[in-house]
């Protein structure tokens, strides 16, 4: 029973790598000196860095595609992320995981489901207090 279920849990790296190479799939890479290139630009509210932006896209994928991804999306399931957010709304999903570490958000990951399904995954350090401000329109 507990191979079943570990074969039934899809990890982060799988699930991008397993869709990164699908036909019309875009990715979207920003690190090292990307991100060190727009630092000039970034605001300064905070003392959160962004050290690392990975970004799947499935929008110009075939519908096949896209049920695979929401159906594996679904099942995700890394013990190294909580759980944040949980959306399901008729025609989205929306789930935002998080992995903590010296009591700073390290990644976060963002996970659309649906017509238009993405995979968004922010490395760096981020204050906690910045994603609640998120939340309260930035006050």
């Amino acid at each position: 029973m507990l191979v079943v279920t570990l074969c039934a849990q899809t990890s982060l790296n799988a699930l991008y790598n397993e869709f990164a190479g699908e036909l019309n799939a875009s990715t979207v890479n920003l690190n090292g000196l990307a991100m060190m290139m727009g630092k000039p630009f970034l605001e300064k509210h905070s003392d959160s860095k962004i050290s690392d932006i990975r970004v799947l896209s499935l929008d110009e994928c075939t519908k096949e595609v896209k049920d695979r991804f929401n159906e594996q999306a679904l099942r995700f399931m890394d013990k190294r992320y909580e759980l944040f957010v949980s959306s399901n709304e008729p025609d989205e999903k929306v789930r935002i995981f998080l992995k903590f570490q010296d009591n700073m958000i390290r990644e976060m990951v963002i996970i659309t489901m649906g017509d238009t399904p993405e995979l968004v995954l922010l490395k760096g350090k981020i204050k906690p207090s910045d994603i609640e401000n998120l939340g309260n329109g930035g006050k």
